[in-house]
């Protein structure tokens, strides 16, 4: 997914009490509960350092129970910005350079992956621009053959059939289709390569590194990609109100396979609003224009020219969305377990509402 949202201004001087911004969360909650029919709705806000989380609905259809600030989610493709934060890390210490050739980094020469001897960069890989038009895996087949509705089921097989081996026999003989850094293809290509790189830096698995730069020192305790033996994903359904399978993927987790609760994501953006932080600082930096992209991170602007930072994902059966205000101070995180051909739409809505609501106060 990828939105394009009305941005209502948030005044660095707002100081929404506790009572305000518990009703601006229920009045969004319930109105995207009832528009989209999904079972449950969490949402998290941080303001000036304070965190304030709500959750709606049933967690799993036809029993009681709502979802709670330890209960594991999918957040799918805001994945990615962690693997920004770890490749912002790497910059920092002088690890990786965001001009430099990916193939600096591999283990062999790939002498495909140049447009007309105009090399892939790292910071192609971070804003999507390898111009390489190609998925990976490629889904043209399944394109063909299945509806747009049935689609992300059969590419979820796809995936848990598509390993590292496979993966780097196809990078090996894909095309560079135009000049890297212009053309804007989003998917799994760049983070996935990320972490690989990451990896052949290191010498340590990409997930040691999350749980190292990041989930440690942030006591993100619920957050991984691999489940352990107890863990238990929350469940989440499609617009018939199916149960949907998890997501799957055998390469290294870096595009979607990011699992979390929302008392971790309200630690992440804490983090995320640390203006003193040099590893968020460069994350948010940016590095390439129309879309503006940091690493991994959509840069918007509100219409009183504040910046925003802004990711979102989506699996088979949830959706979610991560919003950061720096100059307010102000994030939040929407999750909701229902995914279909209009939660975009219904999600968007509720963002608007929210700040919206926000502004009114």
């Amino acid at each position: 997914m990828s939105f394009n949202f009305t941005l209502y201004s948030q005044q660095k001087g707002n100081n929404f009490s506790k009572k305000e911004i518990i009703e601006a969360i229920t009045k969004t909650a319930n109105n995207l509960l009832k528009d989209s029919k999904a079972n449950s709705v969490s949402i998290a806000i941080v303001k000036d350092g304070k965190s304030y989380i709500r959750h709606f609905g049933i967690l799993e259809k036809g029993k009681e129970g709502k979802a709670n600030s330890n209960t594991l989610f999918e957040i799918a493709s805001v994945t990615k910005v962690f693997t920004g934060t770890l490749m912002a890390n790497a910059v920092l210490e002088g690890k990786i350079n965001l001009d430099d050739d990916i193939r600096k980094y591999l283990n062999e020469p790939f002498s495909n992956l140049n447009f007309k001897g105009n090399p892939i960069r790292i910071k192609d890989l971070l804003t999507h621009r390898t111009g390489i038009l190609t998925p990976f895996p490629d889904t043209k087949e399944i394109r063909q053959k299945y509806s747009p509705d049935s689609f992300l089921v059969h590419k979820n097989r796809l995936d848990k059939s598509y390993t590292k081996s496979d993966f780097f026999i196809a990078l090996r003989k894909v095309k560079v289709d135009t000049l890297p850094g212009k053309t804007f293809k989003y998917g799994a290509l760049g983070p996935e390569l990320c972490a690989h790189i990451l990896e052949n830096v290191y010498k340590e698995s990409y997930e040691d590194q999350l749980h190292q730069v990041i989930f440690d020192k942030l006591k993100m305790n619920s957050t991984r990609i691999k489940l352990n033996k107890n863990d238990i994903v929350a469940n989440g359904y499609n617009e018939s109100e199916l149960l949907m399978t998890p997501l799957s993927s055998n390469l290294w987790g870096a595009s979607k396979m990011l699992k979390s609760t929302i008392n971790d994501l309200t630690k992440f953006i804490k983090f995320e609003l640390d203006r003193n932080n040099k590893i968020v600082l460069e994350s948010h930096r940016k590095i390439a224009l129309n879309p503006d992209m940091g690493y991994f991170w959509e840069i918007q602007t509100d219409i009183d020219g504040n910046t925003i930072y802004a990711k979102d994902g989506g699996s088979i059966g949830t959706q979610n969305i991560l919003k950061i205000f720096p100059e307010s101070n102000f994030g939040f995180v929407i999750l909701m377990n229902q995914s279909d051909k209009n939660s975009g739409t219904y999600l968007e809505t509720a963002v608007n509402n929210l700040l919206n609501e926000l502004k009114q106060k």
